[in-house]
């Protein structure tokens, strides 16, 4: 899922303009243009598109709350309307909040806001894989990536107990994918790490997925993820490491018999400093 930059949507302004007004025409989705709601979803729009109008001027000052409650009732219709079965849509407009650009692969700071929040868009008409090979099997290699992810970060979360039954759902077995987080695993709770402290924050977050190629039984998948892993020494009793890195990943997946497992995952080096022993995990 990978969203334009502000300098693509420009250049693409006239495409992009014209789904906007076809989308807000469409009154199964917006039944009443007038309502508040939509007419701060046009006002982030205005942003976009670099018009300075009555819209922008109405919601530039309004409350943050106000400005969340707004992009809730706006992001409920739209995904609604998105998910819909039967339907085809070449630009798919989420309002975002500013803060969340960086890990979307956007610029924080050159791409205009409206109250707080961001329009985006994502293009899906030159989406030539999709088309070719279906809109079913590439969400269902986009929801394998997401659930592995969350099946490793739970085998970080099940220690100091080794825990990796869930991982053989969304895995090969015995591949380097597996065995990578298997090492991670074992090496950790050889240390006494673990992520059971008190209010640990650890998460993972998907940001974008992008199903890049399908041949035969192989199947390539890019991401771009957040990972924040924060270790806790049970034996002295502090936080001893953390992992904090957002970065481009490849997935290399695999079909087995009639379902696709991820083979491998090839990620960069962590840019945040590290121990040796741990890069010897």
């Amino acid at each position: 899922m990978e969203y334009l930059a502000y300098r693509e949507v420009m250049a693409k302004r006239e495409a992009v303009q014209a789904a906007f007004e076809h989308l807000m025409a469409t009154r199964t989705v917006v039944g009443r243009p007038g309502a508040r709601q939509w007419r701060f979803f046009r006002a982030c729009a205005e942003r976009l598109f670099g018009i300075e109008g009555e819209h922008v001027r109405e919601f530039a000052a309004i409350s943050r709350t106000t400005a969340a409650q707004y992009k809730f009732e706006v992001e409920r219709k739209l995904r609604l309307f998105y998910q819909g079965p039967g339907q085809r849509h070449d630009h798919v407009f989420v309002l975002v909040h500013g803060s969340q650009l960086r890990w979307l692969g956007l610029s924080a700071t050159g791409y205009p806001c409206c109250a707080g929040y961001a329009l985006l868009v994502r293009e899906m008409a030159d989406n030539g894989l999709r088309l070719a090979i279906g809109r079913e099997l590439v969400e269902y290699l986009e929801r394998v990536v997401a659930e592995g992810m969350a099946a490793e970060l739970q085998a970080y979360f099940a220690l100091p107990e080794i825990r990796l039954d869930g991982l053989a759902r969304w895995f090969v077995p015995e591949g380097p994918a597996m065995l990578r987080i298997a090492d991670v695993v074992q090496a950790v709770a050889r240390r006494g790490w673990s992520l059971q402290s008190p209010m640990n924050p650890s998460t993972c977050q998907l940001l974008s997925v992008n199903v890049k190629e399908v041949r035969g039984n192989d199947a390539e998948v890019v991401t771009r993820e957040y990972w924040y892993l924060r270790w806790w020494d049970r034996r002295k009793k502090k936080y001893v490491y953390v992992y904090q890195e957002t970065n481009r990943q490849r997935y290399i997946l695999k079909k087995i018999d009639s379902d696709w497992r991820i083979f491998q995952n090839i990620r960069p080096q962590p840019r945040t400093s590290q121990p040796r022993r741990w890069k010897r995990m």
